[in-house]
């Protein structure tokens, strides 16, 4: 089936992406779109694509994505520069962009919309006058009516301004509401995580077709989900000590239409053979959100234990850690080496992504290049800033 819409002209986008994991979401945007990267910055991947692909709405790891309508110049804190916005607003051809997304989706005109502004740095003005002022424009250009920002679900075409320097981004988002709104989350649980960081932790550990997957402390599910979504040959193994959390996944693993069997199983003395397990996934039980269980809670060296058992020589585990980074101290002398870490920040506040091979694995390198875009990752990691955005 063909899931691209032709044009005579490239289309340009932004990619939000959870900070620290642009580079998992440039290497996605290669390896499933063949998308030319244009520049990445603090939560930004700008990218083109010479056709509108269907497969955009599929995109696991990003946060949201926004068509390109153009960038507004010499916006500085003062509030003279909401004029400014208000003027480069009406020199964009937002008509335009609204046509690009028509090609992609069907668009419900119910004369609502939405806008949504951002800025970084320090400003004499907030995010809501920010928003009053390109909303203004848009209500002129299109005799529309914005939505109050209580009322953002109920308009079908949302707009995006993010502030960054003197300069202002501005979009149209491809669906009405954020990509990392997945439609099988229709109820929370205590320290689920959030999707896109879920399915980058999946992709990171190398998914291969038909390789067993396990992710031994599942929660609510969202690794095993994603990593069946991004690898849909892929045996994914989930379970958990806590039997709440085991009926959760049961429930949203059936609201996704993946088929995940959860089990009742405690870390610390996982109940598989030797050698069976390909990768690892997790989000461990540090204490803050969710504490530690069984015999984890009197032995947190168990888990590493089991883990070095269950695994093979090419096996490598993906571990978050919050506010803790995990190195090559106790890790190292029960057999692991630290192949990659990357700090990220999930909802204000940082953690840690690791990712551990066995000494005696053939090959250390950070990322697995046979695994799903595993070249387009390990290209990313390799010619990622190292300096903070």
């Amino acid at each position: 089936m063909d899931t691209t819409m032709t044009s005579s002209r490239a289309f340009a986008f932004m990619a939000r992406a959870t900070r620290g994991l642009e580079w998992v979401v440039a290497a996605e945007l290669k390896g499933k779109l063949k998308a030319s990267i244009i520049s990445i910055s603090h939560r930004e991947v700008h990218f083109s694509l010479p056709v509108m692909d269907l497969r955009l709405m599929e995109l696991r790891t990003v946060d949201d994505v926004f068509l390109t309508c153009g960038t507004i110049e010499g916006i500085d804190h003062t509030r003279a520069s909401l004029q400014r916005l208000i003027e480069g607003m009406q020199q964009l051809d937002l008509a335009s962009t609204l046509h690009d997304l028509m090609r992609i989706r069907s668009v419900q005109y119910t004369n609502r919309f939405d806008i949504v502004g951002s800025f970084l740095g320090r400003r004499n003005y907030n995010r809501y006058e920010i928003e009053e002022a390109a909303g203004h424009t848009i209500s002129t250009k299109f005799t529309a009516i914005q939505q109050p920002s209580s009322q953002r679900a109920g308009a079908d075409i949302s707009w995006r301004l993010h502030l960054r320097n003197t300069d202002a981004y501005v979009g149209l988002r491809l669906l009405p509401a954020p990509l990392h709104r997945r439609r099988y989350r229709s109820s929370s649980y205590k320290g689920s995580l959030h999707p896109p960081v879920a399915a980058a932790m999946a992709l990171i550990s190398g998914l291969r077709p038909n390789s067993v997957f396990l992710d031994p402390f599942c929660g609510s599910g969202t690794i095993g989900i994603e990593a069946s979504y991004l690898e849909n040959q892929l045996l994914t193994i989930v379970c958990d000590i806590n039997p709440l959390a085991v009926l959760q996944t049961h429930i949203t693993a059936s609201q996704a239409n993946i088929p995940l069997h959860p089990w009742i199983a405690d870390a610390g003395q996982l109940p598989f053979n030797y050698r069976v397990i390909d990768r690892i996934s997790c989000n461990m039980p540090w204490g803050r959100t969710v504490p530690p269980m069984g015999v984890l809670r009197v032995d947190p060296q168990s888990f590493w234990r089991e883990t070095r058992r269950v695994l093979h020589s090419e096996s490598r585990i993906v571990i978050l850690s919050e506010n803790h980074e995990l190195g090559n101290s106790w890790q190292e002398t029960l057999g692991f080496c630290l192949v990659l870490q990357c700090r990220i920040c999930i909802r204000g506040r940082w953690s840690t992504l690791s990712v551990f091979t066995l000494d005696s694995h053939s090959n250390l390198s950070p990322i697995d290049e046979w695994g799903l875009w595993g070249t387009e990752l390990l290209d990313e990691w390799e010619t990622r800033p190292h300096e903070e955005f």
